[in-house]
């Protein structure tokens, strides 16, 4: 049992607490009551993570810099929060398609940040 709170697991407990207290305070939980609002609001709650992941790692790093690739994360997952909701609203299928190439072309734009990113290009020299 003391090995899951070393300090090393701390950072990762901070996280999922402060994403926690925030999701709860935003999402109304009374809504949720189908499978696809469901999924709408899982969704929502890994962006939130997603989004104090970049906070806490900005604030605590050495380099104090927001790395691409959790941008990039953050807004594959906004977008297909988005399809989701366009297909239980109304079924629009220009947006949907819309969504959807803007999501590959986010995959692309994420594979090509994980090739040229300045920690693996140090680390392959």
């Amino acid at each position: 049992m003391k090995r899951i709170f070393e300090m090393k697991r701390t950072q990762v407990f901070i996280k999922f607490f402060i994403t926690l207290i925030l999701f709860y305070g935003v999402k109304d939980f009374s809504s949720v009551d189908t499978f696809s609002k469901l999924a709408v609001a899982l969704l929502e709650f890994i962006i939130i993570l997603e989004l104090v992941r970049m906070l806490i790692e900005f604030l605590f790093s050495d380099e104090n810099r927001i790395k691409l690739r959790l941008m990039v994360d953050s807004s594959i997952v906004f977008f297909m929060r988005d399809v989701l909701l366009i297909v239980n609203d109304k079924f629009d299928i220009i947006k949907i398609l819309s969504l959807l190439l803007v999501i590959f072309i986010l995959f692309i734009f994420r594979i090509i940040t994980m090739k040229y990113s300045p920690s693996y290009m140090e680390n392959n020299k």
